[in-house]
């Protein structure tokens, strides 16, 4: 069976949020925002994930492996993979919410 479910890419969520915090709190420079929600989240990302987490975050979005491949890539199950990339993801928003 073939997977038809979009693959939403980081960036993607990044620009909604972005879009919506302009909206919401009336700022005038969306590349201001970028940069202030770019330097939590690169901070968030280097301080509060795990090592497996990033690594997982980093071959799934940035080099767009599937998660299958990160499983068998880094020894582990593909469940394993899927729950690492929700703990990142939550780990994420909660930061992305204090902007």
């Amino acid at each position: 069976m073939r997977n038809t479910r979009k693959k939403l890419s980081l960036t993607d969520k990044l620009c909604e949020y972005s879009s919506y915090l302009q909206y919401n709190v009336g700022e005038t420079s969306t590349g201001e925002l970028r940069k202030r929600m770019k330097k939590v989240l690169t901070t968030a990302i280097e301080q509060e994930l795990t090592e497996r987490q990033r690594d997982c975050l980093r071959f799934y979005y940035n080099e767009g492996m599937k998660v299958n491949d990160i499983a068998q890539m880094m020894g582990l199950r593909p469940t394993t993979v899927y729950k690492h990339l929700l703990l990142a993801k939550k780990t994420l928003k909660k930061y992305a919410a204090y902007l």
